[in-house]
């Protein structure tokens, strides 16, 4: 005898459930747990691939490779911070309803925990496996969990976009097949114009003299970029996070060091709120200056891509400090 329509349901509604608590927090897993093995997705006639990123740098580099062929819908909005952003229902529609997730992976999205733990299904992909992590100097991170012992922001450095392309190509192609060739000319092309964009950032770090290299940024976010190119991140409005606010002892220790090291400014973020940075520069008479981090700018910010964002931030970066 069949069960009831209402049992089964039931039944799945558990199975999912399961499947679901058995996911540890994303934070927990080690990249090559977050990128399971893909199988080809059947898809109907006219029917693209449905693909989900996190951040707006994220889905942009998944745009350049997966191009036409896939359906790409992209959580964060613009100049939302990836550390604290909380999911909306509409987001939480989107990743149920995905081939995939494409995520920074390291720990920056923990605001995807919940949603992971819900949605079990989707095959969930890092695209930065494979990239050595950059591990934290003990004052950015003594006061958070051991989570957090590792850099997340490996963007700043070209070629870890490089290993992103791959990645997301890998993952494309096993799942949509049909059109791995498209996806391997896109990335072929795109990774081009990565080479080409990290010579550049080199030859224009080349203008800031060596004594000059030094990095004061509102959370600590330029590491890699810091030890690619040849710069010093030596401190930062918010030491441990944009979410934890400093003590007045380490505002102090700051504008001292700033003082002391004659940093002639500080690089502010759009996602992350720019107040203290500008009470401390007043206080000390340096620079404020803009830079995209977290997030992509928007139309006519001249950072609407990641290679547009990044030729920006080092034209800023090279300015003020050269």
């Amino acid at each position: 005898m069949r069960a009831p329509i209402r049992d089964i349901s039931i039944l799945l509604a558990i199975l999912l459930a399961l499947t679901a608590c058995a996911r540890p927090p994303l934070h927990s897993r080690g990249t090559e747990e977050v990128s399971p093995l893909l199988s080809p997705v059947v898809l109907g006639e006219g029917e693209r691939l449905r693909v989900v990123a996190t951040t707006t740098i994220v889905g942009d580099v998944v745009a350049q490779v997966g191009g036409e062929a896939i359906q790409l819908t992209v959580l964060l909005p613009v100049g939302a911070d990836p550390h604290t952003y909380e999911l909306k229902p509409a987001d939480l529609t989107a990743v149920s309803q995905a081939h995939i997730l494409f995520v920074n992976g390291l720990g920056l999205e923990e605001f995807l925990e919940s949603t992971l733990r819900n949605v079990g299904h989707v095959p969930v992909v890092s695209v930065s496996e494979g990239i050595q992590p950059r591990a934290l100097e003990a004052h950015e991170h003594e006061e958070e969990g051991p989570h957090h012992d590792v850099d997340p922001h490996v963007w700043t450095d070209v070629r870890n976009v490089m290993v992103w392309v791959e990645n997301i190509r890998q993952a494309l192609s096993a799942l949509d097949p049909a059109h791995a060739s498209l996806y391997e000319a896109h990335a072929a092309a795109y990774r081009q114009e990565l080479e080409t964009l990290d010579a550049w950032i080199l030859e224009q770090a080349a203008q800031v003299p060596p004594q000059n290299r030094k990095l004061v940024t509102n959370h600590p976010a330029f590491g890699y970029f810091a030890d690619r190119y040849g710069f010093e991140q030596v401190a930062a409005v918010y030491p441990i996070s944009p979410g934890a606010e400093p003590s007045a002892q380490e505002i102090a220790k700051l504008e001292e060091t700033i003082r002391q090291l004659g940093i002639p400014a500080i690089f502010t973020e759009t996602t992350v709120n720019p107040k203290l940075a500008e009470q401390i520069a007043k206080d000390t008479g340096v620079a404020l200056v803009t830079l995209y981090t977290g997030s992509l700018g928007g139309p006519g910010s001249g950072a609407e891509s990641y290679i547009a964002m990044m030729r920006y931030n080092v034209s800023a970066i090279v300015n003020a400090l050269k």
